[in-house]
């Protein structure tokens, strides 16, 4: 009996050292200058308020220059908003100066959180070419690559952090949104890679894996239009095979999954604080439990079953509904 107890002790006291560890931050908020890109909206958006209202200093890369303006307005004077475009070169070299003047002399970044990201024009492969892949491309991945390589400077002199956003997508290959997926699983081979490059730098990589959330990325209304439009673009045998109304299908299909997406997106923004301040951070965070219980289950399933079990949300084309 005394012996289970001193075990159950503990079990109790390292789980607490444990949890304590994971929650030490490495350096108090108000010594943390960060940049984030993509604060229109979203995670970037709910990230930077939530941020400068710990008391960090807050670079906010936002596309619109009204999203700048409402930042200065909500947030304090911590607060950096700087127009950025992550495909613009000249864009990124603005972001660079403003983070040049701002930081104090000798101060690195504390954390990148390359965030931004779009959806981009989707729709059934077939009806879409590498014309159709690069606006998500140039945003999800390109961008990324060329803000963290105008910003290592900076991250290497503060021994900083680099949080790149991926999505279960990038691990989980879905229909209709092949060239989302195919930009964030580059995404996750990119920021693998850089981690492992800069094993023996101070600079450390963490990813975010979110699921289904209910963001603008994945709920813009124009995106059914695009798919219409390109499939009405095919040579008519292939439509006829499809059958006219297979977009309209389409759309019924996802919306039980629209439905379904998770509406607390500070979920989100509780990993970027943690892969930013966190003593003991994650290489890889997954947020939303979907993605928390599918991505295991797609590691260690046959592709085969996989292919089944996504390939039942594709609606039947009409072509092959009535072969046996």
């Amino acid at each position: 009996m005394i012996f289970e107890i001193i075990i159950a002790a503990c079990v109790i006291l390292l789980t607490s050292i444990f949890l304590y560890r994971r929650r030490r931050i490495t350096r108090p908020y108000n010594e943390i200058y960060v940049v984030i890109t993509g604060c229109d909206t979203g995670f970037g958006r709910l990230a930077a308020e939530r941020f400068d209202g710990l008391g960090m200093h807050v670079f906010a890369g936002c596309l619109q220059e009204e999203s700048t303006q409402e930042l200065r307005e909500s947030c304090s004077d911590r607060i950096f908003p700087v127009l950025l475009d992550v495909t613009k070169q000249d864009d990124i070299q603005r972001l660079v100066s403003v983070v040049k003047e701002k930081i104090p002399h000798g101060k690195g970044l504390s954390g990148l959180l390359n965030n931004a990201g779009i959806n981009g024009i989707d729709g059934l492969l077939e009806s879409l070419g590498s014309e159709q892949f690069m606006p998500a491309f140039k945003v999800n991945l390109f961008g990324t690559i060329d803000v963290t390589k105008s910003l290592m400077p900076f991250l290497r002199r503060g021994k900083g952090r680099i949080i790149s956003t991926t999505s279960g997508a990038g691990k989980m290959a879905t229909g209709i949104i092949g060239p989302y997926c195919a930009t964030k699983h580059a995404l996750e081979s990119y920021s693998d890679s850089l981690r492992r490059e800069l094993y023996h730098d101070d600079i450390s990589v963490h990813i975010i894996e979110p699921g289904v959330f209910n963001t603008q990325i994945f709920f813009n209304k124009g995106y059914g239009k695009s798919r219409l439009e390109y499939f009405n673009a095919l040579p008519e045998e292939t439509r006829l095979f499809y059958g006219e109304d297979m977009i309209e299908r389409i759309e019924k299909a996802l919306l039980p999954y629209q439905e379904a997406a998770d509406k607390k997106i500070d979920k989100v923004v509780d990993a970027y604080l943690h892969a930013l301040t966190s003593s003991y951070p994650k290489i890889r965070y997954r947020v939303g439990r979907d993605v928390q219980f599918l991505i295991p289950i797609v590691n260690y399933l046959p592709e085969w079953v996989i292919d089944i079990l996504v390939g039942q949300l594709m609606p039947v084309p009409k072509g092959k509904q009535n072969v046996r």
